[in-house]
């Protein structure tokens, strides 16, 4: 292997591994502030690119303006799934078995009602910098995938700092690890669920709007997203969202250099097989049992 072939495998390695970790952190975060597996994850990925697309070409926004409000649209319609759907069922105590379940159905109905507004065509949105590429080590990057490295860089360590350093961030850790304790400190349980399907949201829809300037956004790409994001939460451990990145990173450089070295049609074997090894010989992921339960 060449350096240049190195350097250009490590980096569609870090860039799509950036997109698993975002989409693996709203599913851990969303696990872990409810015990409920997210597969709605990847629909908000998808429906947040697209909501730009929308704003974009209807509306003519400008991009950030768009891009924002695509971000507000993925955040709203985390909290309309937590109130409408996931809220009554804890209410009425309902197991995790039941949530996995009309989790699978909102996936299912909202990638339909993507292919009813949007059909089946595929969309994409500008990239940041254009087609200009960088030279590094004799590998070509595209700017906007190096935009996206940072970005999702960027999120991960601010959300970092927000459960650690802020007020609203230690009360939705506090209500997801102890929730009686929590309620008898004054906070609110129900509110801090709906937050952290808003935040769940909000980051799906920042994936979809990073990652489609490089990749085409369609109605049927939102459940192979949320396989890959689920693939790295459970890598990083499911109840550990800083886990995500961790795992998201690990299968995205495995499809890579899985791809450089065999062949592309293997690459979900690869990643797959990664996976299993992993759970095998570190049943509570890549962090271990004490990690797991950290936020």
């Amino acid at each position: 292997m060449t350096a240049a072939l190195f350097v250009q495998a490590l980096f569609a390695g870090l860039t799509n591994g950036f997109v698993y970790a975002l989409v693996g952190l709203g599913i851990a975060v969303i696990f872990k502030g409810s015990r409920t597996v997210n597969v709605v994850q990847g629909e908000f990925v998808v429906i947040g690119a697209l909501v730009v697309v929308g704003l974009l070409d209807a509306a003519g926004l400008p991009y950030p303006v768009a891009a924002l409000a695509g971000i507000v649209g993925g955040l709203l319609l985390g909290s309309f799934t937590e109130v409408a759907f996931i809220r009554p069922l804890i209410r009425r105590r309902a197991g995790e078995d039941a949530l996995l379940l009309v989790s699978i159905g909102l996936a299912v109905a909202m990638s339909a009602a993507v292919l009813y507004v949007a059909g089946r065509g595929s969309y994409l949105l500008p990239a940041v910098g254009g087609n200009a590429v960088v030279n590094l080590a004799g590998a070509t990057v595209r700017v906007h995938a190096l935009f996206l490295i940072a970005s999702g860089a960027a999120l991960v360590l601010g959300l970092a700092w927000f459960f650690r350093h802020t007020m609203l961030g230690l009360s939705m850790m506090a209500a997801a690890m102890e929730p009686d304790g929590a309620t008898v400190t004054g906070i609110d349980t129900e509110r801090m669920r709906t937050l952290t399907f808003a935040l769940g949201g909000a980051l799906g829809a920042a994936a979809g709007i990073l990652v489609a300037p490089l990749t085409e956004v369609n109605y049927q790409m939102g459940l192979a997203l949320t396989l890959k994001g689920f693939a790295a939460a459970v890598l990083g451990g499911l109840a550990n969202p800083l886990g995500a990145v961790a795992g998201g990173i690990l299968i995205a450089m495995v499809e890579a250099f899985g791809i450089v070295f065999i062949a592309s049609g293997y690459k979900n074997v690869f990643a797959m097989s990664v996976l299993i090894l992993v759970m095998v010989l570190l049943p509570n992921g890549l962090l271990g049992r004490r990690a797991r339960a950290g936020g």
